[in-house]
């Protein structure tokens, strides 16, 4: 009876420390995370239908393999970049790029044009085809291949996708261009049809459904180390509990009480015991149920490596025959070459043979015309020889009327020519009288501070000579002559050498309007030399200038035409544009196609309207006659510009918005 209580007693209590255990923090409820089997290992989706994005995503994926790069020895990578689809982005990242000749291989998501030089290939989608141009000019010069859809920039595409039907793709290739930026293409790259391009999308797709099956592979595995680890804590808790019973066991064999008061804890404890057997009898249901679980986790596993295994030998079946398809496109290829070089062979053959018919297409129809026109001849000689009797005689008369009539008019060109050539010389007599007008004005003011200079120096020493002579001469009057003489004649100095400059300038000028010879110039200080000569008359007027030319050009050219031309035209603007004081002139230059230079000559006075627009090159043609004007001032600047210097000038103006001439000239006359 005694080992009967007792075994009751020890039952009891491992009963409640194994509900203690069970229902404790280290319960095993994971039913919530449980990763239920992906539904894309229920199905083999490689047989779905090929989209237009998956298509595009393969054909860049392959094109890295028949292109080469100038500096693959020295790098690491080659990215692909994508500018305006996203879809195609996200589809080459669900599958892992394969390095192209031991590169790796990188895709970016482009949002704006200029990030196009940090990629090696770049795919622009009918979305963001307004952006061509910005992409074309961030990628000159620059050994990026370029890959358009519907492009319509033919002459700067290197290869051009055309989307039809069916989701299929058509290419078109600019060998030439890609050649031009620095890459390399192999032959196969013509060769890239549709079914490799289907092989590929099938390998990506068994790639994905790779990668997902290792994602899961990985999860799976770790749920099951995470149950044999709680199941180990388990065992751990249960072999505790074990030994709890058993000190237990031993503590209420050393007690002793009364009989009754045994019965008492007896009932008691026997009612506690059946509620512990009934939670216990849930407890290890429960644990039943996971060991369930975890046997169909164990079976899904098994089915994802049986999954996993047969897509491998799928892959493994693709990538044979995506090599069979290889070497049949190098086969195609070859067969392809050979039969371009037979048809250019009978191309030219054809030419040849259309050439000699197209000559004796044109002898026989040169023969047939001449014996057309001798029948008319035939016809017409006799006809012409009764003409010509009748109009011999009328002939005669008019030929000596036309001859004197011919000499006056030659008597008359002669005349008009010789008027105008002293109107011209005239005209630039007069520019070079304003010249020299204004020079002797510009060199008067120095002359005068110089000699005003030179006087003051002369009358102290006059002054220390006498105090000299009378010995009255102190420290502080020699010291105060010397300062003040310095001074003078430092200031007479800067002042010489002003004048020196602008006779100088003068001469230059003065001999370059003389002399019509070529020669190298500055052409922002020679410019600058020009409107120094005529500040004078400019300041006159109360007219400033501003010149905005680069320090670095320099034409070969006929200075005396320039300083003419910028002297009418300087000239021209005082008395036409200016009404009143406060106007500008600009002068600025840049350089263009075709080895020329381009002056612009502006000034933001009255303006013209259309009718004075078009007479404004018109001989004698002035809307100041009463007031002095000749009407010669552009005429002769457009003579010079389009006869002497080569080159041309057109004139932009309106009422009120200041007018601009453009001479475009040849940098080396």
């Amino acid at each position: 009876m005694m080992r009967r209580l007792l075994l009751i007693c020890s039952l009891l209590l491992s009963s409640l420390l194994f509900s203690t255990l069970i229902n404790g923090p280290f319960s095993y409820a994971h039913a919530a995370q449980q990763t239920p089997v992906s539904a894309n290992l229920q199905h083999d989706d490689t047989a779905a239908p090929i989209t237009g994005t998956e298509l595009r995503a393969a054909y860049l994926a392959n094109l890295a393999n028949y292109v080469t790069w100038p500096n693959e020895s020295v790098r690491e990578q080659l990215t692909i970049g994508v500018l305006g689809n996203e879809s195609v982005y996200q589809q080459l990242l669900a599958a892992p790029l394969l390095p192209v000749r031991g590169l790796r291989v990188d895709v970016r998501l482009l949002t704006r044009p200029n990030m196009a030089s940090e990629v090696d290939i770049l795919y622009i989608a009918p979305g963001a085809s307004h952006q061509l141009n910005s992409a074309f000019n961030a990628t000159r010069a620059r050994a990026i291949l370029i890959v358009s859809e519907h492009s319509p920039v033919r002459d700067e595409m290197m290869i051009n996708l055309i989307s039809g039907n069916q989701n299929r793709l058509a290419f078109q290739v600019n060998n030439e261009r890609i050649q031009d930026s620095g890459l390399r293409t192999n032959t196969d790259l013509l060769t890239l049809r549709g079914t490799e391009l289907e092989l590929t999308v099938y390998a990506r797709r068994a790639y994905q459904r790779l990668a997902l099956l290792q994602n899961e592979l990985s999860a799976t595995t770790e749920e099951l180390a995470t149950a044999a680890t709680e199941n180990r804590q388990l065992l751990n808790r249960i072999d505790i509990l074990e030994q709890t019973i058993r000190e237990r066991d031993n503590v209420l064999r050393a007690q002793q009480g009364t009989l009754e008061d045994k019965e008492q804890v007896l009932d008691s404890q026997q009612q506690a015991l059946r509620d512990l057997l009934g939670e216990l009898d849930l407890q290890r249901q429960l644990l039943v149920q996971r060991e369930e679980q975890l046997q169909q986790i164990q079976q899904t596993l098994r089915r994802s490596e049986l999954a996993l295994a047969a897509q491998e030998r799928e892959l493994n079946e693709k990538e044979l025959q995506l090599q069979e398809k290889q070497l049949e496109s190098d086969e195609l290829a070859n067969r392809i070459a050979a039969n371009r070089s037979v048809l250019s062979v009978q191309q030219q053959q054809l030419r040849d043979q259309r050439n000699a018919l197209a000559e004796q297409l044109a002898l026989l129809a040169s023969r047939e015309r001449t014996i057309d026109r001798q029948r008319l001849y035939l016809w017409a000689i006799g006809l012409a020889f009764l003409v010509a009797l009748v109009l011999a005689f009328t002939t005669v008369g008019m030929f000596l009327n036309k001859r004197k009539t011919a000499a006056q008019l030659m008597v008359t060109l002669n005349d008009l020519n010789e008027a105008q050539d002293k109107l011209v010389e005239s005209e630039k007599m007069a520019a070079l009288g304003n010249l020299v007008a204004g020079v002797a004005h510009e060199v008067n003011t120095p002359l005068g501070v110089a000699i005003t200079g030179t006087s003051m120096v002369n009358d102290r020493i006059v002054v220390l000579k006498e105090n000299l002579e009378k010995g009255t001469l102190t420290r502080e009057q020699l010291t105060s002559f010397v300062e003040r003489g310095a001074d003078s004649l430092s200031l007479t100095q800067k002042n010489l050498q002003r004048v020196g400059a602008l006779i100088s300038n003068f001469k230059q000028i003065a001999v370059d309007q003389m002399v019509a010879e070529k020669r190298e110039i500055d052409l922002r200080g020679y410019l600058e030399e020009v409107m120094s000569t005529l500040s004078i008359e400019m300041r006159r007027a109360g007219v400033a200038y501003r010149i905005d030319i680069p320090s670095d050009i320099r034409m070969v050219t006929i200075p005396g035409a320039m300083a003419q031309i910028i002297t009418n035209l300087v000239t021209n603007a005082i008395r036409h544009a200016f009404n009143e004081p406060g106007g500008e002139i600009t002068l600025s230059a840049e350089t263009i196609a075709g080895n020329q230079v381009r002056i612009t000559f502006s000034d933001n006075g009255a303006g013209m309207d259309e009718r004075v627009l078009a007479k404004i090159f018109d001989p004698f043609f002035t809307t100041k006659r009463n007031e002095g004007g000749t009407g010669l001032g552009m005429p002769i600047v457009y003579n010079l510009v389009r006869q002497k210097l080569h080159g041309d000038i057109t004139v932009k103006s309106k009422p009120g918005e200041g007018t601009s001439f453009f001479l475009a000239l040849p940098r080396s006359l």
